[in-house]
């Protein structure tokens, strides 16, 4: 794979720091992950299966997609389908490249469907599609560059989102490539993850130069944006001004964060903003009628008011672990993943640890997905659990 020019610039920027220390005699060792304090449960929590899949996805954020039988994951060359009550394979694909993206599927999942179609990304920038039921290689389209993300289907059209600053709408029955839209990448980026949200007749995105933006599924116009950063510190490190986490709508609202910006509420009609706070994410937010969540560049969990933006609680426990954003599990509970292979489980309410689990020992890059009271997990060494609030 060709390194992009702004990829090039961040190592090059790692590389002089490194230099830098050894002219002056000094290593520069990373601050020590805060300790963990032991937790007493007040809920009862249970891995209900776990199963090392073969497929190691290590920094790649490739996601588990959920249907109302099976769990589909993705890592390294292979994709796969586990059920949901015991954790046996249903199938497994060789994919024959580095998948890098997905997985994601059919919308009607939400309505307790099961999935025809799932797909996923890869290195090359081949965008696929699978038979959900088989594992079957359904199509194979090529676009511009690697792929970072994909999005949900609807309206016969799946988003893939690439490294070079692209959308591209494609058509999920065949594959063909519909629509091409761009944002400019910035010279400093960290490349990561963020999935396009699909509100139809809505695709919404998010950037690495610090903007969200709105497109017509169907034919990749152009409807709003918004912006949540711009790269005005005199650091390298600080102008890093990626929007590349989670984001998330509640009704007529949507909620984003970016690196070095703000996290703000924005009307999901027209791309204006309710409410705009100064913060800092690399993973993003979470929200439902209760809360807005999210975990800051510092490890920190925080809950918001989703009508103000106003903090109601933040917790320090986590600083240095790398918390994914929460993922909110009923009216009570949220869960967070971190780079050590813990699984937080923590009151929404008051945010205290209400329970914990080890999960994957290598750790986490992306956070839990949830089904009902259960959530699950896949680590960066390819082990997929179930886990259950009892």
């Amino acid at each position: 794979m060709t390194l992009k020019p702004y990829v090039l610039l961040l190592i090059g920027l790692f590389a002089f720091q490194s230099g830098c220390s050894q002219i002056s005699g000094k290593k520069s060792r990373p601050a020590p992950l805060k300790t963990l304090k032991a937790v007493t449960p007040t809920i009862n929590v249970k891995t209900d299966w776990q199963v090392a899949t073969g497929s190691a996805m290590g920094e790649n954020k490739v996601h588990p997609f959920i249907d109302n039988k099976l769990v589909y994951i993705a890592g390294g060359t292979t994709a796969s389908a586990w059920q949901k009550s015991n954790g046996k394979m249903l199938w497994k694909t060789a994919i024959d490249e580095t998948i890098s993206a997905g997985v994601n599927g059919n919308l009607s999942t939400s309505n307790n469907a099961s999935a025809s179609k799932v797909f996923l990304g890869t290195t090359n920038g081949n965008a696929i599609s699978l038979d959900a039921a088989t594992g079957k290689i359904l199509w194979i389209e090529r676009l511009s560059s690697e792929i970072l993300s994909v999005s949900a289907s609807a309206n016969n059209r799946v988003i893939f989102r690439t490294v070079d600053g692209k959308l591209h709408g494609l058509l999920e029955s065949t594959g063909e490539l519909i629509w091409q839209r761009s944002q400019r990448p910035p010279a400093l980026s960290q490349l990561g993850g963020g999935v396009p949200l699909v509100v139809p007749p809505l695709v919404i995105a998010g950037f690495d130069n610090g903007k969200v933006a709105a497109y017509n599924i169907a034919n990749g116009q152009g409807i709003w944006e918004a912006i949540l950063a711009l790269p005005r510190a005199s650091t390298e490190p600080e102008q890093i001004t990626d929007v590349d986490g989670k984001i998330k709508q509640l009704g007529n609202a949507l909620f984003a964060a970016s690196m070095n910006g703000s996290s703000a509420g924005i009307n999901i009609e027209n791309g204006k903003k309710a409410w705009s706070r100064a913060y800092s994410t690399p993973t993003g937010v979470n929200a439902n009628r209760l809360g807005l969540y999210s975990s800051d560049d510092k490890g920190n969990i925080w809950k918001y008011d989703p009508q103000t933006g106003e903090p109601v609680w933040s917790m320090d426990d986590l600083q240095r672990r790398l918390p994914s954003v929460p993922a909110i599990i009923g009216n009570s509970d949220i869960a967070v993943t971190d780079k050590q292979g813990n699984i937080h489980w923590i009151n929404s309410a008051n945010g205290k640890f209400s329970a914990r689990i080890k999960g994957d020992p290598l750790g986490y890059s992306i956070e839990p997905e949830v089904d009902g009271s259960s959530i699950f997990v896949l680590g960066k060494s390819g082990i997929l659990s179930k886990v259950t609030k009892r």
